[in-house]
């Protein structure tokens, strides 16, 4: 499955995110980040399919609402860093 990952500092950050994003009707879900692709132990993930994610990022950046980094995982399983720190 392709999708990116929207990497947050903690679980409030990335609900402001899925609440911002669910807002103008993307789908989107929390969850635990990969191993490996955060170093903070408190950190969380917003994914959202690829589809969308120029929509997504316009709009985060319209709210001053960005993520820590962005992942995008391919259909290989690897995860590349797209947007970084």
């Amino acid at each position: 499955m392709q999708k990116f990952i929207l990497l947050c500092r903690s679980i409030t950050h990335a609900q402001r995110l899925r609440d911002t994003l669910e807002r103008i009707g993307l789908r989107c879900r929390i969850e635990r980040p990969p191993i490996g692709l955060s170093d903070k132990g408190c950190s969380y993930a917003v994914s959202v399919k690829t589809d969308y994610i120029t929509v997504v990022m316009q709009h985060l950046q319209e709210v001053r609402l960005l993520p820590e980094r962005v992942f995008y995982l391919s259909e290989d399983g690897d995860y590349r860093e797209i947007l970084p720190k």
